[in-house]
């Protein structure tokens, strides 16, 4: 027997104290709304339970639904599922994973390769992310967390996060997993992540939440859906730019017999669709992980963010307006005076990239500065207009990968230093026409790159550089056309010149001189810091 005869048996069955029309009602909703349950897709979850909880009758109708769940031994998803509670699911759950003394998590994120772990665009394509956690055999904790362009590593004596290629932040102790990233901590804490959700369950009875059986790919699972608010008001600048920023659903996946957490996802609530944010595809539990895990090479060259210092003249600083202190910043990077720079940053040095970057900028404008409830109270927002100085590069080119192909994959400086990985999340795909770019030299590649973006051929771009670049120069450009800004006199690569060959690189350098850019972005900056004035936390 189908499911949806199943449901309309049971509610046959039920007295409802209406008449006929009214029950057929009550059932095509019900059906409706077990047809919407089960519309998932992979990538984008259409609006089912939440929109069909807006009207009056469907309300009623999937009400039916839930009491049909506890009150009967029910095949509602082609197996029996005892009379269970979310809260006892989760039990069960936190029971097995009680004894796990290793964790190994493979995830994938809407994110960019080396932004903080709990940013998130529900535009972006999805980055990976692995993770790692163990009690090793002295009973010490060990984690880490990676993706392409960040690394977050306790290993148990101290704490680093390594931004690629050379910034980070170093604590000469072990932290828990959280301290850099609220959100993905708990991911690796998977009791205290189910622990978590079962209090919240039994603190808070009425919240919406949906538990049943499905049968995939022969086995028996039980789901459970979680509705989480978003942290901060519809409109705030954050809303949607991390997990907990936005009003999202959770989905855990059990295996029934053991009880363990096998998957994870997370949907993101928009107008028109909910989006596949987050998802674990796969989880490993009591596993041995190799102790190289928890090594990392830093390069020679590290710089590491830390507290601003108080300066002689601090109250100064300390007594400066949010779009004082932003406008100070820009005026120094024009002005090349890195010791003033220094002021208003949270390392010891200012490094090559940033001054070959904003060194000699033309300020444009400085908007007026805004705050967000998801942003520390002594932060905030500050947009601006600058255009940044022509300056040389060498763009390092590769065809180590399957397609046999150049691909650019580094930005650096004359020096052959790296200022910007350009990570392949994807390896280049082998085209229709490949042997037509295998044949194109180093050189070849970065013009073909620069004709296609003077020609807003994206689909051309990706042939050359990952998505995430060229997602980043298209977002750039429709929000100048959107502004009214014109964008065919943007320049990307003013020349280029020959290719050098790195044998220790094993690639090809191009020189070129990037042409300046006018850069429209919101600076954070923020006080909370034992010097109590403004310094530079993101948006550059």
């Amino acid at each position: 027997m189908k499911p949806s005869n199943n449901i309309e048996v049971i509610v046959r069955k039920m007295h409802f104290g209406g008449n006929e029309e009214l029950h057929e009602r009550l059932l095509a909703n019900i059906l409706k709304a077990y047809r919407d349950s089960k519309s998932i897709k992979a990538e984008h979850h259409p609006i089912g339970w939440r929109t069909i909880m807006e009207s009056r009758i469907t309300k009623f109708a999937t009400a039916a639904v839930i009491i049909i769940a506890a009150v009967f031994l029910v095949n509602i998803f082609n197996r029996t599922m005892p009379t269970a509670t979310a809260a006892e699911v989760l039990q069960d759950a936190v029971n097995a994973v009680s004894d796990v003394w290793s964790v190994h998590m493979k995830t994938r994120m809407r994110t960019l390769p080396g932004d903080n772990f709990s940013y998130i665009d529900l535009d972006f394509d999805f980055v990976p992310i692995e993770m790692w956690k163990r009690t090793n055999s002295d009973g010490q904790v060990q984690w880490r967390i990676e993706k392409p362009g960040r690394v977050l590593l306790m290993d148990g004596t101290k704490t680093i996060m390594l931004i690629r290629p050379n910034h980070g932040v170093l604590v000469e102790r072990p932290l828990p997993l959280g301290s850099y990233d609220a959100w993905f901590g708990p991911l690796l804490n998977v009791n205290e992540l189910l622990d978590s959700e079962l209090k919240n369950e039994l603190n808070n009875p009425s919240q919406e939440n949906f538990l049943y059986h499905e049968n995939i790919e022969g086995q028996d699972k039980i789901i459970l859906e979680v509705e989480a608010a978003a942290n901060v008001p519809e409109g705030d600048y954050l809303r949607n730019k991390f997990i907990s920023d936005s009003n999202h659903l959770k989905i855990y996946q059990f295996d029934v017999k053991s009880k363990l957490l096998e998957s994870f996802a997370v949907y993101v609530h928009t107008e028109d669709e909910d989006v596949l944010i987050f998802e674990v595809t796969d989880i490993q539990y009591n596993i041995n992980i190799e102790n190289d895990v928890f090594l990392l090479d830093l390069p020679e060259n590290m710089v590491w963010y830390g507290e601003p210092e108080i300066l002689p003249d601090n109250e100064r600083y300390a007594q400066m307006s949010p779009k004082e202190a932003a406008s100070a910043f820009f005026q120094a990077c024009a002005d090349k005076d890195w010791e003033e720079v220094l002021k208003y940053w949270s390392a010891p040095n200012v490094d090559e990239h940033i001054k070959t970057y904003l060194g000699g900028l033309t300020i444009i404008s400085i908007g007026e500065p805004f705050q967000s409830e998801g942003y520390t109270r002594m932060g905030w927002f500050v947009p601006y207009e600058i255009k940044t100085p022509s300056a040389e590069y060498t763009i390092k080119v590769s065809k180590e990968n399957k397609a046999e192909r150049y691909v650019m994959t580094e930005i650096c400086d004359i020096r052959l230093q790296t200022q910007q990985e350009l990570i392949w999340t994807n390896e280049p795909e082998i085209l229709p026409n490949n042997d037509v770019y295998a044949k194109m030299s180093a050189e070849d590649v970065v013009r073909a790159f620069n004709d296609a973006y003077e020609k807003g051929d994206y689909e051309e771009m990706r042939k050359f550089a990952p998505d995430f670049f060229v997602n980043e120069i298209m977002q750039a450009l429709v929000q100048r056309n959107e502004k009214g800004e014109p964008t065919d006199e943007q320049q990307l690569l003013e020349s280029i010149g020959e290719a050098i060959w790195s044998q220790e690189h094993s690639a090809y350098f191009v020189k070129c001189v990037l042409a300046g850019q006018v850069r429209k972005h919101i600076l954070a900056i923020r006080k909370d810091n034992p010097a109590g004035r403004f310094v530079v936390d993101g948006g550059i």
